[in-house]
């Protein structure tokens, strides 16, 4: 009979975490009764891990079998299928790291009664990985020489000369070990954008036009494929020519809406606080974006404009044409989404600079907030103009959203994936960035 199951609390700081039962003989006879205790029980559970949470540590709560013994092990295992490392042997549990596909790890542990293994990270910590991706490494056992004539050994010490080099050595656990993003996928496709990728901050490619202006980064013209196969609000795929331009480094944060609020410029006011000045302006309406990118222009004198939604994806893209701009996968700590590792907070989005920049030097392209640009709403790109200026309607009501936000899953945020809402209407998970330059 299967063990039941259990709501636990994770702690994490890094890849070292502690797990507490959360509701002491309180069990559930299956995932979808403990999942559903989960979402109504949130609140409760939220001030039971406030209360255990010390210092910078993240806080996930999970389901897991009420009896899962550890068995000691430390064996050597080949990965055969690039995966994600667990923080507990449940699939819903928080990512550690990734085990790439041809790296040896070394496994600590057997989960009973699963097909969990506990293996050691890196960084000394462990995590739990599934063990369908894994081999365990038979050692074999060393055959004894025949027997040889004196003058067969003295030859075998003689160099041959051209030698066919050995076999290559099994990889070696290492500390160096990339637990940070996936490979490339075979046969990825060749980038789209035919220009030069530039240098981040190089031959002045970063300019802000006031102290509290946002710093703004020079993007050059090119041209690139938009779109995808997969939703059908991305499709057709496309080719649009995109002139230069510049974008905001990061979306608008609280500090420089402030700015504008306290000169008159913005009606909406944030709330305050020292320590959200650099997180993402949240809960904004697209008239709210167009008051800020209005004072812009009035403070500055120059055409600050928010973005076409062609303009946007060629800067998430920045040169690449994989679902995001580091690869295919969704990698861990690359951004600021539900489950995809790193600063979390289920309440607002974290600062963008906690997370890589892309290849064009921009913050937050996927997740964060979600971004509002110039263009009306349409269900495709059926009819879209090819020139990279924005797509307007009379009358429109609904504007697009693009990158999602840290309330988004990663198949949210890739670089294609659009939505919209209200242009009158604000939202917690909606942002803004900004553009400059004429269309």
């Amino acid at each position: 009979m299967a063990a039941s199951l259990v709501i636990a609390v994770l702690l994490c700081a890094g890849s070292n975490c502690e797990m507490v039962q959360a509701e002491p003989g309180v069990s559930y006879p299956n995932f979808e009764q403990c999942g559903a205790a989960l979402a109504t029980k949130a609140e409760q559970l939220g001030e039971f891990a406030a209360q255990r949470q010390k210092g910078t540590r993240q806080v996930q709560t999970v389901c897991v079998r009420e009896t899962q013994v550890v068995n000691e092990v430390e064996d050597p295992y080949d990965v055969l299928q690039t995966a994600i490392i667990h923080a507990a042997p449940n699939a819903n549990s928080s990512y550690v790291g990734i085990a790439e596909n041809g790296q040896r790890i070394l496994v600590t542990g057997l989960v009973n009664d699963t097909n969990w293994v506990r293996v050691l990270l890196p960084d000394g910590g462990v995590g739990y990985l599934y063990g369908d991706h894994i081999s365990r490494v038979v050692a074999r056992a060393a055959a004894l020489p025949p027997a040889s004539d004196p003058a067969e050994e003295q030859a075998a010490k003689a160099p041959a000369a051209d030698s066919a080099s050995g076999p290559v050595p099994p990889a070696q656990l290492s500390a160096s070990t990339n637990l940070g993003r996936l490979p490339a996928e075979p046969g990825a496709r060749a980038p789209a954008v035919t220009t030069a990728v530039p240098a981040v901050g190089n031959n002045g490619s970063e300019f802000n036009d006031c102290p509290t202006c946002p710093v703004m980064v020079r993007l050059p013209a090119g041209n690139f494929a938009m779109g995808s196969n997969g939703d059908a609000s991305e499709r057709p795929v496309h080719r649009v020519a995109v002139p230069a331009f510049a974008l905001g480094k990061s979306m608008v944060t609280v500090a420089e809406w402030e700015a504008c609020s306290a000169d008159g410029g913005c009606a909406f006011k944030p709330a305050q606080g020292e320590d959200k000045a650099k997180q993402p302006m949240a809960n904004l309406s697209w008239d709210d974006a167009n008051q800020y990118v209005q004072w812009l222009r009035k403070l500055t004198g120059k055409p600050y404009r928010l973005p076409s939604e062609a303009e946007w994806e060629y800067s998430a893209r920045a040169g690449t044409a994989t679902r995001y701009s580091w690869g295919d996968q969704p990698g861990f700590r690359l951004a600021n989404c539900k489950g995809c590792g790193g600063p979390y907070n289920a309440r607002g989005p974290a600062d963008a600079a906690e997370f890589p920049a892309n290849p064009w030097g921009l913050l937050g392209m996927a997740g964060g907030v979600a971004e509002w640009v110039e263009d009306c709403w349409h269900p495709n790109y059926q009819g879209v103009p090819l020139d990279g200026s924005p797509w307007r309607s009379p009358n429109c009501s609904q504007h697009v959203l693009r990158g999602g936000s840290w309330m988004n899953s990663a198949t949210d945020i890739t670089a294609s994936s659009r939505n919209f809402y209200d242009s009158n209407v604000r939202y917690p998970a909606n942002g803004v960035r900004v553009a400059l330059g004429q269309q």
